[in-house]
């Protein structure tokens, strides 16, 4: 892994969707597009398909977004939903979305993973979502509220740079408590937890997001996705 690698993390909105977006999938995507039953579910994917591909065009990876393919074959069951790459590439991209709010992260040859989730009352449900996420001292140290959702997008930050994602235990997955720098410190993998870069990105009220870097990070760099997508559409 490059030590230091920048990182880029590009934000755009659900309701940039629109219908020149649409274009930019493949047949693939454009099946799992269709199978969204709510309009908000496909404009964040088609959202999410599109910031990814221009991003990767703009660094190189092909003369239009429409020429960039992703693959998202899951390794452990080979349907198209695992972490987004380009084959032959050394690019590493992660999406996230929730709400309103899609971000796409990228860098060279460093595994990424980036989470964004919107806060969501959980009447009765709150209390088993905290045991299923937290470890009994992280419990004590996070409760509910923004906290548990700070906890909760570094989590899956990490899963999400290792390309596992929801299928490995939160539990397992031990981040520092609030009013801590971000900081990954213990995890199911061989290799040593401090060697993660996490950080905590800004996010508007009522969400939070992370980044983790599976390396060294010095520098992640905020862009503006929906000014990217504007500009992809007029191509």
């Amino acid at each position: 892994m490059s030590a230091g690698s920048p990182v880029e993390v590009w934000w755009a909105r659900r309701q940039d969707a629109g219908p020149g977006l649409a274009g930019l999938l493949d047949e693939t995507e454009r099946q799992r597009w269709a199978g969204y039953r709510r309009d908000q579910d496909r404009e964040r994917f088609v959202v999410g398909c599109a910031l990814a591909k221009a991003v990767a065009a703009g660094a190189g990876y092909g003369e239009h977004p429409a020429r960039i393919a992703l693959d998202r074959t899951c390794p452990r069951c080979g349907k198209p939903h695992g972490k987004p790459r380009i084959r032959g590439g050394d690019l590493e991209l992660s999406v996230s979305h929730s709400g309103d709010l899609i971000a796409v992260a990228a860098a060279r040859v460093t595994p990424v993973g980036v989470d964004v989730e919107r806060r969501r009352d959980r009447p009765g449900g709150q209390e088993a979502l905290e045991r299923y996420v937290l470890s009994e001292d992280e419990r004590e140290a996070f409760g509910g509220g923004r906290a548990f959702l700070v906890a909760w997008t570094r989590k899956e930050a990490v899963t999400k740079a290792t390309g596992d994602g929801l299928r490995v235990s939160f539990r397992d997955v031990v981040v520092s408590p609030p009013g801590e720098p971000p900081r990954l410190l213990s995890w199911p993998y061989p290799g040593p937890p401090e060697d993660v870069s996490l950080f905590d990105l800004d996010a508007p009220d009522g969400y939070a997001a992370a980044l983790a870097v599976l390396g060294r990070c010095d520098t992640v760099t905020v862009r503006d996705g929906s000014a990217l997508l504007e500009t992809t559409a007029t191509l």
